[in-house]
């Protein structure tokens, strides 16, 4: 019973997709007929049942349809060949044409040298090194988007809050972006290399803003950033930065190349020097001896900023050690290490 609604489901979808005099010539019920034959005065009579004639009449049918679809697909395939060749040929003699209109030479004879041929010949050999590129450009994704994840884990390593990240970004002076139709055509800037490429600028841009040294050469930490109990007080206070205990030298010089903002006594820090960087970075030095540069003075990193000291709010000798990125101090010993990881992998 199911088999005979299936088929009563396909003959009716058949039906529909039918010409409606086709659809009239297979719905007509057709009558038993007979052909009558004289010769030589007898008669001869042949009957045609009108279950035979519906029968032809609708395989007709069938195989006429079934031909003029295949004579359609026939068509449209061999019209797309044409219009493929077409685009082909057109593409062979936009390089020809613009290979004999450059100025280059490309053989001894130069351009005009060159036959359809060895133009074609060309074509390929340009159609294969954009195979190669494409290939190229895939792996490179790849392993850019690994890169990338190790860096982002490395940043995230650093304690830089969002907010932080954020400020980074946007202190930079940038400008002379292309024309955007341009940018549109050129396939490096479209797909998943450009996005791997653009994120991986965005980390960089931060990575390399860091401090990548710490300001003594030779030290230990006697205590680290984070909520520490204030040894005077005796009360829980955030520790903004690291504190130094030199081992031989006390020069202190600057964790990276900036402007002097601070060259004085400050608060509870004694004598301090505070030095601001690129992206909205600052770093602090305090409890010093004495202070060896003046505000505005442009340092680099072999500057003396001053002498490691006890001056201010201090149990001893040592070397106060702050950095922040737009007022926000962060952990100076994850910033440094994080910015010596990438610049290693640099070299």
């Amino acid at each position: 019973m199911l088999h005979l609604v299936n088929r009563s489901r396909e003959g009716a979808r058949f039906l529909g997709a039918l010409p409606a005099k086709l659809a009239k010539l297979w719905r007509r019920d057709y009558l038993d007929s007979r052909i009558i034959l004289e010769q030589q005065g007898d008669l001869k009579y042949f009957s045609i049942s009108g279950h035979l004639q519906r029968n032809v009449v609708r395989g007709l049918i069938v195989v006429g349809t079934a031909s003029s679809a295949s004579i359609i697909v026939l068509s449209t395939l061999s019209l797309l060949l044409m219009l493929g060749n077409s685009r082909l040929e057109r593409s062979h003699n936009e390089i020809y044409e613009a290979l004999l209109g450059s100025a280059v030479d490309l053989t001894e004879g130069g351009a005009n040298a060159l036959g359809r041929e060895d133009m074609l010949a060309l074509a390929q050999a340009i159609r294969d090194r954009d195979l190669e590129i494409r290939r190229f450009v895939k792996s490179s994704a790849s392993t850019l988007s690994a890169e990338n994840t190790t860096l982002k884990a490395r940043l995230d390593a650093s304690g830089l809050s969002e907010k932080a990240i954020k400020i980074i970004h946007g202190s930079a002076s940038i400008g002379g972006f292309g024309n955007e139709r341009i940018d549109t055509k050129n396939p490096l800037l479209r797909g998943r290399l450009s996005e791997e490429i653009a994120k991986n600028h965005a980390l960089m841009e931060v990575l390399n803003a860091l401090p990548t040294k710490m300001p003594v050469s030779d030290y230990s930490v006697s205590s680290s950033f984070g909520i520490r109990t204030h040894p005077i007080t005796g009360r829980p206070k955030l520790h903004m930065g690291v504190d130094l205990l030199t081992h031989g030298g006390d020069e202190v010089k600057p964790a990276k190349p900036g402007k002097v903002i601070l060259a004085r006594a400050y608060q509870d820090y004694g004598n301090t020097v505070i030095v601001r960087h690129e992206r909205g970075i600052e770093t602090l030095y305090g409890h010093l001896a004495d202070v060896r540069v003046r505000e505005g003075q442009e340092v680099d990193m072999n500057s003396l900023l001053g002498m490691v000291g006890n001056t201010g709010s201090s149990t001893g000798k040592h070397l106060h050690f702050e950095v922040s990125v737009g007022g926000y101090p962060v952990d100076p010993e994850k910033v440094i290490d994080t910015a010596n990881y990438v610049q290693k992998n640099k070299n």
